[in-house]
């Protein structure tokens, strides 16, 4: 893709074609200057521009005049063409528009004009980057658009029958789709789009744009109800095609960098930031799943309150840069330690909670049981730690939750204290609330 932008100004002032010069350069175009419209429209037969601006004022052309004759040459008919006024004339910029000018400003504000043109420049000379799927059958209409697309610093599967397609789509991770409806083969392009839309993951987000040699209304809006999110006609101009391709494929790609944010900022909003575990908002936030869940299905729950014993000395003695290394470590050892359905999360400073689903609390005291026993092999930033652990099981008949649970586990975890610590205690309904030494 040629990334060089030209531009010819058309006016009669020199000092006017100065100004309008700097302007163009800021904005990232190569001038040319003519002071009539007969020069103008003769440099524009020798030379294609991708920009013209031409005065309204000109001594041999009405500016409607002046846009139907280029628009007539060669090659003109995407350029884009301004028409520069000294004044507001409503009869005058209609002609100018009827004839081919694509917009149109006032010599008097030129930041307004500034504005426009650099985003003209941004959007005529960005490289695009992504994956594009490509399906047709016409190996000749494929190798033009082939080329279209890879001009645009595109990365283009092309296939020409559906099957191959869907499989490769599948296995890939697109920003683009462009099928022909109508295909060789037991698939056609409106299995294809059916079949992407029923997905269920984000792939089955992605543009679609189907192109089709039927121009029919009925047929379009047949197309939309199935999920594509445009639609050319054949034969396929390239200009109207590099145009939506880019539109459709930058509006996504800014749609997966927004979700990407949320999820890294949601993400940052559920993790504790020195252990890596979950913090005490996700706790709550996906403890309401595991109780349903287990209520529903008559299924065990068991909550364990894990507090790590001499946190306080741990501080004092080995400073609090040394401590929170050790939490870090530790984070990491009990997430490889736990099962993947179990859910871990730091509660407070030297206070973790363990939800366990399908687990009884017996079996829960045999898994935490284990684990004091490897955390004596296991010295995160060289500080010994030992674990004191209460229990709490949901209980038949009792309508717990994730605060009645947690209460019952801590209480069984000052037992755990007051038994000497680095051990593990039930709940019991009898045991009493004990504080915390």
């Amino acid at each position: 893709m040629n990334h060089i932008l030209n531009a010819l100004v058309v006016d009669q002032s020199a000092d006017y074609c100065e100004k309008l010069r700097t302007v163009l350069a800021s904005a990232g175009f190569d001038v040319d200057v003519a002071q009539s419209g007969k020069e103008g429209l003769n440099k524009a037969e020798k030379q294609r521009y991708r920009l013209v601006c031409c005065s309204d004022n000109l001594t041999d052309y009405a500016s409607s005049e002046f846009c139907s004759q280029l628009r007539a040459i060669g090659g003109y008919d995407f350029t884009t063409l301004l028409v520069l006024t000294e004044q507001d004339n409503s009869k005058m910029l209609k002609q100018a528009l009827l004839a081919g000018a694509t917009d149109i400003f006032t010599k008097t504000d030129l930041s307004e004009m500034d504005t426009y043109l650099c985003r003209l420049s941004q959007r005529e000379t960005r490289q695009l980057t992504g994956r594009v799927l490509f399906i047709e059958d016409s190996r000749v209409l494929q190798t033009i658009i082939i080329d279209l697309l890879t001009d645009m610093g595109l990365d283009v599967d092309a296939y020409n029958y559906a099957e191959t397609a869907w499989d490769a789509f599948k296995g890939g991770d697109y920003d683009l789709v462009i099928t022909d409806i109508m295909l060789e083969g037991s698939m056609s392009g409106i299995t294809l789009v059916r079949k992407i839309r029923r997905m269920e993951c984000h792939f089955s987000d992605v543009p679609i744009i189907a192109t089709s040699g039927f121009d029919n209304v009925s047929r379009k809006i047949e197309l939309f109800h199935l999920g594509v999110n445009d639609y050319v006609s054949k034969p396929i101009i390239r200009e109207e095609l590099r145009q939506r391709v880019f539109n459709h494929i930058t509006s996504y790609q800014t749609t997966q960098e927004l979700r990407a944010q949320q999820k890294s900022l949601h993400s940052l909003a559920m993790l504790d930031e020195t252990t890596g575990l979950f913090n005490r908002h996700a706790l709550r936030e996906f403890a309401g799943k595991y109780f349903s869940e287990a209520q529903r299905f008559n299924r065990p729950l068991t909550l364990a309150v894990i507090d790590i014993d001499h946190m306080k000395q741990i501080n004092e003695n080995s400073g609090y840069a040394q401590a929170d290394l050790m939490l870090s470590e530790l984070g990491l050892w009990m997430k490889r330690h736990v099962r993947d359905v179990d859910l871990i999360a730091r509660w407070a400073g030297d206070e973790l909670v363990l939800l366990l689903p399908d687990c009884s609390i017996d079996a829960a005291e045999i898994m935490m049981e284990r684990m004091i026993r490897q955390l004596k092999k296991f010295k995160p930033a060289n500080i010994e730690v030992t674990f004191s652990i209460g229990l709490a099981e949901l209980r038949e008949g009792k309508d717990d939750n994730m605060n009645t649970l947690f209460e019952c586990a801590d209480k069984a975890m000052y037992q755990a204290k007051m038994a000497g610590r680095n051990c593990v205690k039930q709940y019991q309904e009898s045991q009493e609330n004990t504080d915390k030494e």
